[in-house]
């Protein structure tokens, strides 16, 4: 192969292109003095492009895109503001601990060992935080800078369960123990006053049942749920109009379909959508206009039932079908004592 002869007017200071003759490209790809041939050799040639996963959202050309509003909206995810609590806690794993301890004011004077320690508790957003006392709670809950740090802090959104455990009050100095369950392990605190009991309580349920159903809508799809409705309206049907027992494939299938993240376990938030569904198919079977479709149908049973009672009517089921309280309902006993569950949740019958 010869090169074609430069141009006669060569640009100033370039040097002169001089003829040569070369091998083909096969053989020069095939020089064993340039070493072993590569394997991106043979490799077909592809077009592609590389570009992020998600745009940048100060890119106001790319703002429309739902990446970034999904990003965005994840961001946002709060808890209701009514959960946002604080107050003097005794944070021990066991009341017998607290007994025969120096108090001051109605709180112990510091810190009390190792497993013992009187801490001023909050829960603020999905996080619950110990300080070392109110001032510095108030000095450092905004995050200024300088400001006092939270001795330590758990994340709620692990949280599955809590356990409340009353005691002597005529024996033990906090008597009161209130366990939160969460995938890391357990977290105790002890209170003294039996009217603070119920606050904690209600407010670690709700950052509970909030994380637990923005989960669910979140990872929920319109493909999800058109393949899982006529599941849910076969199930009401043989409960509400037949009267007829559920077979082992049905409620194996009932499983798989609100199996929303594919865990093979059901959580709480995904018992909270199938007992919302299920009350919205009993609805559809009596033939009203409002009713008519799915949309409607579940518009009137979250009217008929809220977020709230859902939550407790889930909880309910969960502990009813997992007696060691793991925060998971697995398939077998899902089949086993499914439907006589969902009978007592939605008011049909009992176990």
């Amino acid at each position: 192969m010869v090169r074609p002869s430069p141009p006669h007017s060569y640009p100033a200071g370039a040097p002169p292109c001089p003829e040569m003759s070369l091998p083909p490209q096969s053989v020069m790809d095939a020089a064993p003095e340039d070493g072993i041939i590569s394997v991106a050799a043979r490799l077909p040639l592809f077009e592609g492009s590389i570009h992020p996963v998600r745009p940048h959202p100060f890119t106001q050309q790319y703002m429309p895109r739902g990446a970034t509003f999904r990003f965005k909206a994840e961001l946002t995810k709060q808890p209701r503001p009514s959960g946002d609590i604080c107050g003097w806690v005794l944070a021990a794993p066991y009341p017998d601990q607290l007994d025969n301890l120096p108090f001051a004011g109605g709180f112990l004077q510091d810190a009390l060992g190792s497993d013992v320690q009187a801490s001023f508790q909050c829960v603020s957003g999905w996080t619950l935080m110990l300080w070392r006392s109110q001032e510095d709670f108030e000095a450092g809950i905004h995050g200024y800078r300088r400001a006092p740090r939270a001795m330590a802090w758990f994340d709620l959104r692990s949280a599955f369960d809590v356990i409340v455990e009353s005691g002597d009050p005529r024996s033990h100095v906090a008597p009161y123990r209130i366990t939160i369950r969460m995938k890391t392990g357990n977290y105790y605190f002890c209170l003294e006053v039996a009217e603070d009991v119920p606050m904690w309580c209600e407010a670690i349920r709700r950052v509970i049942q909030d994380y637990s159903w923005q989960q669910v809508l979140a990872r929920d799809t319109p493909l999800r749920t058109s393949r899982r409705w006529p599941a849910a309206c076969g199930i009401a049907e043989a409960i509400c109009v037949r009267n007829a027992p559920i077979g082992e494939r049905a409620m194996a299938i009932l499983f798989h379909a609100y199996d929303i993240d594919f865990d093979c376990a059901l959580r709480v938030g995904e018992l909270m959508l199938l007992i919302q569904e299920l009350l919205a198919a009993t609805m559809c079977l009596d033939g009203h206009a409002e009713h008519a479709d799915r949309a409607l149908a579940v518009a009137s049973a979250s009217l008929r039932l809220p977020e709230d009672d859902l939550f407790d009517r889930a909880m309910l089921f969960r502990n009813h079908l997992c007696p060691e309280r793991d925060g998971k309902v697995r398939k077998d006993e899902f089949i086993l004592h499914g439907a006589s569950a969902l009978m007592q949740v939605l008011g049909l019958g009992s176990y």
